[in-house]
């Protein structure tokens, strides 16, 4: 190949390349700036195709979605001065997409991914500072419960342990109300729905002035003891339910005697009542047999002899192996040999 050709075919590679770098596409979950000589020149580029100068501007994208960053556990102290496990998460995105890039890059063209570690590490010192003052000014059963008051157990009120702790307290136990009113008090009254509510409020205006990172929403997600506290808080639990227990299978025990006495009396005064019914019907019934047999007897006596004779006679031989030691000429066998008795 001669140089003219190949002067011409590398000026038309330069000529595809610069081509190629003279426009960007910015995607719809992307903001994006254009710099020249690290100077931002353009600023929240909509999404769509752009042109740039090749080879001078340089464009710096980032992601322009909604992100949520579970901020790692953090012990701080209640107002009580006990320490509890505090997670918490942060949903942002970014809103001033110059000032993001300025302060989060440093003014060079950073990858996104690198931009978003850096504003995740610097909003987690915000939000664990705030989350520290405010979890400072509130007791561990409005952190954890979100009540200033103790909800009553309906099936149990003695049962209701208001004072939550790793320890004993002097301070007075929380005053007690129903499930019903605790379902009826307003948002406002939820400590731990207002200490997010204050953390958010404080966060929000700071961070997008510093950072333009606009702050959607900080959330606790889960509050726990630590872990040289936990071991103490469940053995305490474990002794008050066992406690607990106990107690219950006393009154069951009780209740079962009681209950037992009470069947075992109505028994007694059953059966006393039908055995007097049945020796009353005894009574009346010997009575009545007493009555037949005399008036049989006083209608014919020798019948009545006779036919008493037989059915003596039919109950004492009733069994062969029956021996009866007699004289013959008793009056037992009188109608054996006569038929009249004599």
């Amino acid at each position: 190949m001669s140089q003219r050709g190949l002067m011409g075919l590398v000026a038309a590679l330069f000529l595809v390349i610069a081509v190629l770098d003279s426009y960007f596409i910015i995607n719809e979950t992307e903001r994006a700036v254009l710099k020249r000589f690290q100077e931002i020149v353009r600023t929240d580029i909509q999404p769509g195709i752009h042109f740039k100068v090749p080879f001078i501007d340089q464009v710096v994208r980032v992601d322009g979605r909604a992100m949520a960053y579970e901020l790692p556990v953090q012990s701080y102290l209640t107002s009580e001065r006990k320490l509890v496990d505090v997670s918490s998460f942060v949903i942002w995105r970014v809103q001033d997409v110059q000032r993001y890039v300025t302060v989060i890059g440093g003014g060079a063209a950073n990858n996104s991914d690198r931009m978003r570690d850096i504003a995740q590490q610097r909003l987690n010192v915000r939000v664990a500072e705030r989350l520290r003052n405010e979890v400072a000014q509130r007791t561990v059963q409005e952190v954890v419960a979100g009540r200033k008051e103790v909800i009553a157990d309906t099936t149990d009120p003695q049962s209701v342990t208001p004072q939550v702790g790793d320890g004993d307290s002097d301070a007075p136990p929380p005053p007690v109300i129903s499930a019903q009113d605790a379902g009826e008090l307003a948002p406002s009254e939820d400590a731990r729905e207002q200490l997010m509510v204050n953390v958010l409020a404080e966060i929000k205006t700071d961070v997008l002035e510093d950072f333009g990172i606009d702050v959607v929403d900080i959330r606790v997600k889960q509050v726990d003891w630590p872990d040289e506290v936990r071991e103490r808080v469940f053995a305490r639990m474990s002794a008050e339910r066992a406690r607990d227990a106990a107690r219950h299978r006393s009154e069951g025990r009780e209740g079962a005697e009681k209950i037992r006495a009470a069947a075992e009396r109505e028994r007694t005064v059953l059966l006393a009542d039908a055995y007097r019914q049945a020796e009353l019907i005894r009574g009346d019934g010997d009575a009545e047999a007493a009555a037949i047999y005399a008036s049989m007897y006083n209608r014919n006596q020798e019948f009545f002899r006779f036919h008493r004779s037989l059915q003596a006679y039919r109950e004492t031989f009733r069994d062969r192996q029956d021996v009866l030691v007699l004289e013959p000429d008793g009056d037992f066998f009188r109608y054996l040999k006569s038929a009249s008795g004599n």
